[in-house]
């Protein structure tokens, strides 16, 4: 055979690691899309868990997800639920697995999926890598801490590494057209289907992360009122929707306020993905409001905006004017026992930095 008769070389196969959450697997979708850019003929797959693999399921460019399974009651079920994730894992052949979660577990199944080339962070969990996960790359890149936000720290390691060429690569999120038939007939029946409405979503997982829904019903009344925007509070749960509806009943009768029906994430994507403003705290809605483009305010008090705040130039994050000595502290619990970062955050500042999107949407 000559040269000019050579076989070509099959299309690069690349496996993005990153299980969860839904704010972290839409902060790691950038890297699926710069993957796809870069590499056109590419085989791209993603190890992922639900629900974030619920919302993204036909994200552009993806060829696979492969869902981590979720622990069952027995353990010898789990067990072979795992084998038969592995053995899936392996039957396509993966050239490169790209951990950016950097923990045990994924390095893990970066490591089961029989790639030649296991890529992720190095140095200590200020750097991205933390637990056993070092024992499982054979590439591993520092991405420096002068790199604050994920999303860039994400796509740092694949310029780190070679997979993109491009040294500073553009975050671009390839989100489905979601169009759940529950939101739109929603919006159908309460007249918003033109768009010019906000979207509220008071929930999270961290009881530290809550903004309590009197300061929520008190931005949705003057945001309301002063732009004559109508407001959509969104909520799924028994917890949440009992926030909801302090929030719609709270916000008084100067506004239109509406109480949505139960929305999963699709369902919010839908509602999300048509209004003209998002508000919430530091959570899954308000990364998916950012990702899909939308005007976003998020309320942060434990975290720290600047690593895992709403990426873009149309969010911002609010948080108290001065900030406590403990902030940010990443932690489930408050250690103060009083939540006065998000106790002490009134309405003022993030009705002003609502205000503000709406006015350069």
């Amino acid at each position: 055979m000559t040269a000019t008769e050579q076989k070509p070389r099959r299309p690069l196969r690349v496996l993005l690691v990153r299980l969860s959450a839904i704010g972290d697997c839409l902060h790691a979708a950038p890297v699926a899309s710069a993957l796809r850019g870069a590499h056109p003929d590419a085989f791209i797959g993603w190890a992922i868990q639900e629900p974030a693999a619920t919302l993204l399921r036909g994200y552009t460019g993806v060829d696979r997800l492969h869902l981590y399974p979720r622990r069952t009651r027995g353990i010898g079920a789990h067990l072979d639920a795992l084998r038969r994730f592995r053995r899936e894992l392996r039957s396509c052949r993966y050239d490169v697995a790209v951990d950016v979660q950097g923990l045990t577990k994924s390095g893990l199944v970066a490591w089961w999926s029989g790639a030649g080339e296991r890529v992720g962070f190095r140095g200590g969990p200020a750097m991205g890598s933390r637990e056993l996960n070092a024992l499982f790359l054979n590439r591993r890149f520092a991405v420096g801490l002068g790199v604050r936000h994920v999303v860039d720290r994400n796509l740092a390691l694949l310029s780190a590494s070679g997979l993109v060429v491009d040294e500073h690569p553009v975050a671009e999120w390839r989100l489905p057209d979601y169009a759940e038939p529950g939101p739109l007939s929603f919006l159908e029946r309460h007249d918003l289907s033109d768009g010019r409405y906000a979207v509220v979503s008071p929930g999270t997982i961290w009881r530290t992360k809550h903004w309590p829904p009197r300061h929520f019903a008190a931005a949705v009344r003057r945001i309301g009122s002063e732009r004559g925007l109508p407001v959509v509070v969104a909520w799924a749960g028994e917890e949440e929707r009992r926030a909801a509806e302090e929030i719609v009943s709270g916000a008084g009768d100067g506004c239109r306020v509406l109480l949505a029906p139960p929305t999963d994430l699709r369902e919010l994507a839908t509602l999300l993905r048509r209004a003209a403003l998002f508000l919430g705290c530091d959570s899954g809605p308000a990364h998916l409001a950012a990702a899909l483009g939308v005007p976003c305010v998020s309320v942060f008090g434990p975290t720290d905006p600047a690593r895992n705040g709403p990426y873009g130039p149309r969010s911002a994050a609010v948080q108290l004017d001065q900030p406590l000595d403990c902030q940010p502290c990443w932690r489930r619990t408050c250690s103060r026992g009083d939540f006065a970062c998000m106790e002490r955050l009134d309405a003022d500042r993030v009705v002003a930095a609502s205000l503000a999107r709406l006015d350069t949407a």
